[in-house]
């Protein structure tokens, strides 16, 4: 007769009961649960997807309406064909300022084509005469005012990250036209944050609502990654719909939607689509405004949007049949299975606390008893085994704390070496000198980002002056510290060369300097090996003294207004050479500051943006008062308020100082 083994015991109790199971499940619920999601999502997707183009229909249509209201006024052409005139430029002001007040997020912009100034003004920003900044066909960021301007479309709306502006806006750009000839842009922004936030949250899981542009290109969707910025210029197929999908025939399919939604004046248009693996449904409806399609994006897999009562009675069936399987499943199994196990599981659980010399019954001719001779072999193994186990492990311990002990000692040595560094590196400094020579009429705050850095100050005194700057070089930790030794070197040698009344040619003798010192081959491509310095000559004469810099400005403020003096554009030991100049500055009255980018570019806020020149700008005008002693304390203060938990990501240095013709006779 042929003996039922374990497996044989368990396969049929269970392959029985799946049998029966399924079968239920495939008569009585599958075809109930399908049709039924199927059905439910399809009314879902189609009424969610009226419902959001009605939601943008009214606000995107009156913000354009402003827009091209504001393009079209007869003011704003005549300020842009005549910007000089003072009475157009106040009318042009009052008429923009109308506007600014009624745009949503009471946000404007203006492109004067003739001079290429961009005008921007909204809540943070007020409006001014003054332009933002002027365009330039040689930045990438500006590219997107120029395409628009060689096309005949009258206005365009895409979403982008303004570079210049900090900011992330949806963008409606009207073409200003005077008798057909092109004079310039203008529109509005609002909030891309507040939009997705109106539009594309939704609290069903499994619906996705989206918008795409003519070419089936993503504008607005949850997933940040899958929107193509300022498609329009890019290529189509980058952030497209139809990346989304699996195969050609749902790319068709979509494509298909997408030409029936333009020609059903409003009516939504819904097709299956795979996506992801599995079904999936789109629904799409043309919003002839903006060119645009409202999408919704429904997975069947994970929605559940249908009315449950449509499969209750199949599922009471189906869990009434459930229970009465289980507890025959389960008497079956206790017979079977579960008892001859369990005599098995209290030999283990003695095997896992130790006690090796337990020994499990073996009787029975099936698998479990085969299961309890091997079970007694194995604990014999484990005694035999652990003895030498426990010898080797204490030996390799003693290893382990030998090792350890000579990683800690290594790090001790490297820690004294960079704490040696540093006061090595705050050696060069000249503190002493600066108190005995500016006095309180100076301040300095340096903060390296780590115990050594790459950042530093210069002040050289002769007969005729003094020189003073501050220097950034390439890297900071260590690297940036290694350089500041060769820069400082590389100073002191130019000085000697060509002394400090012209720290224009200083800054080119450095370069000349740093470039000698180093190896070409090894700086050009495989290590940064340039230096930012700002550099000002004070003569023992006169009311007047010398700034030149290399990507270091400088920022004078007579406590009424502030002006940032520019440097040249490339630092020193760059691959191309930077040409330098000398800017004469008066000293009575002005006090000056020079700050390396770790200041202005140390991320924080609400946003985690970089401080920046701007908010810069107006601490200086905020405290111009105060001593600079006092000046120097607000500073790290509002420095070390906008960081937050954030860490300082870059060496700091700030030099302020003034003079006059007294104190530098002095």
């Amino acid at each position: 007769m042929a003996r039922w083994g374990l497996r044989g015991k368990s396969l049929f109790a269970l392959a029985a009961s799946c049998l029966f199971a399924l079968l239920i499940i495939v008569v009585m619920g599958g075809f109930f649960i399908q049709k039924g999601q199927e059905y439910s999502a399809e009314n879902y997707a189609t009424s969610f997807t009226q419902l959001n183009y009605q939601r943008i229909l009214t606000p995107v249509s009156r913000e354009v309406a402003l827009a091209e209201r504001f393009a079209n006024s007869t003011i704003v052409k005549s300020w842009l064909q005549r910007p000089d005139d003072p009475a157009l430029e106040t009318a042009w002001l009052e008429e923009t300022q109308g506007y600014l007040d009624t745009f949503q997020n009471h946000a404007m912009f203006i492109v004067n084509d003739g001079t290429l100034n961009y005008y921007f003004a909204d809540q943070e920003s007020a409006l001014s005469r003054i332009p933002k900044y002027t365009l330039s066909q040689q930045k990438n960021a500006d590219s997107w005012y120029f395409a628009m301007r060689e096309t005949n479309t009258p206005f365009n709306i895409n979403v982008n990250y303004d570079e210049v502006l900090k900011v992330m806006k949806v963008w409606i750009n009207f073409q200003v036209r005077d008798h057909g000839r092109f004079i310039g842009l203008a529109g509005t922004g609002f909030s891309l944050e507040l939009f997705i936030k109106q539009f594309a949250e939704n609290p069903v899981p499994g619906v996705t609502p989206f918008i795409l542009n003519a070419d089936g290109t993503i504008e607005i969707h949850q997933n940040e990654k899958l929107i193509a910025y300022n498609a329009q210029n890019g290529d189509a197929s980058l952030g497209s719909i139809y990346s989304l999908l699996d195969d050609d025939e749902s790319k068709q399919t979509v494509q298909a939607a997408l030409a029936s939604a333009q020609q059903s004046d409003g009516n939504v248009v819904t097709v299956p689509v795979m996506q992801d693996g599995h079904k999936q449904l789109m629904s799409f409806v043309y919003f002839p405004l903006l060119d645009w399609f409202v999408v919704t994006n429904v997975d069947l897999a994970s929605v559940s949007v249908f009315d449950s009562s449509l499969v209750l009675p199949a599922v009471s069936v189906f869990v009434l049949m459930l229970v009465i399987l289980l507890i025959v499943f389960g008497f079956v199994v206790e017979r079977l299975l579960i008892a001859p196990i369990r005599q098995l599981q209290r030999s283990a659980k003695n095997i896992a606390s130790g006690s090796y010399d337990v020994t499990l019954a073996t009787g029975g001719n099936d698998e479990i008893g085969e299961l309890g001779k091997t079970f007694n072999k194995m604990a014999q193994q484990v005694r035999n085994h652990t003895q030498e186990l426990e010898h080797k492990v204490q030996a390799r311990t003693a290893e382990l704390e030998l090792a350890h002990a000579k990683v800690l000692e290594a790090h001790r040595k490297i820690g004294a070496s960079i704490d040696y560094a540093s006061l090595i590196q705050k050696s060069i400094l000249p503190d002493r000198q600066m108190r005995q020579f500016l006095g309180e009429e100076h301040s300095v705050i340096w903060r390296p980002r780590d115990v050594v850095g790459g950042d530093f100050y210069v002040f050289h005194p002769t007969d005729d002056g003094c020189v003073l700057g501050i220097v950034d070089c390439a890297g900071h930790g260590v690297p940036g510290a290694l350089m500041t030794m060769l820069i400082r070197a590389a100073i002191d040698y130019a000085i000697a060369r060509v002394g400090i009344a012209d720290p224009a040619a200083l800054l080119s003798s450095i370069d000349d300097t740093l470039r000698s010192m180093l190896n070409e081959d090894m700086s050009a491509n495989k290590v940064a090996t340039n230096a930012d310095v700002g550099l000002v000559y004070v003569p023992k004469k006169g009311d007047f003294m010398r700034f030149s810099g290399a990507k270091i400005a400088l920022y004078g403020s007579n406590g009424k207004v502030l002006i940032k003096h520019n440097s040249g554009r490339r630092a020193l030991g760059d691959r191309r050479r930077g040409h330098y100049e000398n800017t004469e500055l008066p000293m009575s009255g002005w006090t000056y500051y020079m700050t390396t980018d770790g200041f202005l570019d140390q991320s924080g806020g609400d946003k985690n943006f970089g401080f920046g020149n701007q908010r810069f700008e107006t601490l200086i005008k905020d405290n111009a008062a105060l001593s600079l002693k006092e000046q120097a304390a607000s500073f790290e203060f509002a420095l070390d308020e906008y960081m937050g938990d954030q860490p300082q990501r870059d060496d700091i240095t700030l030099l302020s100082f003034r003079f006059d013709a007294n104190n530098n006779a002095q």
